[in-house]
């Protein structure tokens, strides 16, 4: 019985982890309004340090949890900030 528990307990605990590490892949171009790609662009996920910054073209590509906040900032330019959420279409 002790061992039935602990495996159960085992496995709940990985799932666990497992959803706490759910991440998505968000990528995406930035551009300005003439539709132009903005290179150096920082993307950050806000209240944290982790981020990257858009390539030549304006691309990035950022792993974020599920209804994370992404901060869009670059010199001369207005912060911006998105809202990423995974919809339950699949």
């Amino acid at each position: 019985m002790n061992k039935c528990i602990y495996c159960l307990l085992l496995l709940v605990l990985v799932f666990c982890t497992q959803v706490g590490r759910a991440q998505i892949k968000v990528t995406g171009v930035v551009t300005d309004e003439h539709k132009s790609p903005l290179p150096g662009v920082s993307v950050l996920i806000k209240g944290t340090t982790h981020g990257v910054a858009t390539d030549f073209d304006g691309n990035y590509s950022i792993d974020v949890p599920n209804n994370a906040v992404l901060e869009f900032s670059s010199v001369g330019y207005e912060t911006q900030t998105k809202k990423v959420a995974v919809n339950g279409g699949g």
